[in-house]
């Protein structure tokens, strides 16, 4: 049996959702995948479609942020955002 170190791979536990994991379990079965090689590919492709993107939309949080910033300032139900302007 081999050790981690003799694999150079190291090991990730996260917990998720009874319902994403059989979704998961599912999409890798129609891929005719165990589990690991699916989430690893699924983790893998989701990092290097980050990468291509433009720094400036790299996280779809900045960009909620932005639209949120947008509409709260456009608000009636903030009057001192008015007189900042």
């Amino acid at each position: 049996m081999s050790t981690r170190d003799e694999r150079d791979e190291a090991r990730l536990a996260i917990e998720i959702e009874p319902e994403l994991r059989k979704r998961i379990e599912a999409a890798a079965a129609e891929r005719d995948m165990p589990v690991r090689d699916y989430v690893v590919a699924a983790l893998r492709e989701a990092l290097e479609s980050r990468d291509e993107r433009p720094s400036s939309q790299s996280s779809e949080w900045s960009q909620l942020s932005v639209a949120s910033f947008g509409r709260d300032w456009e608000s009636d139900a903030d009057p001192i955002s008015d007189n900042l302007a």
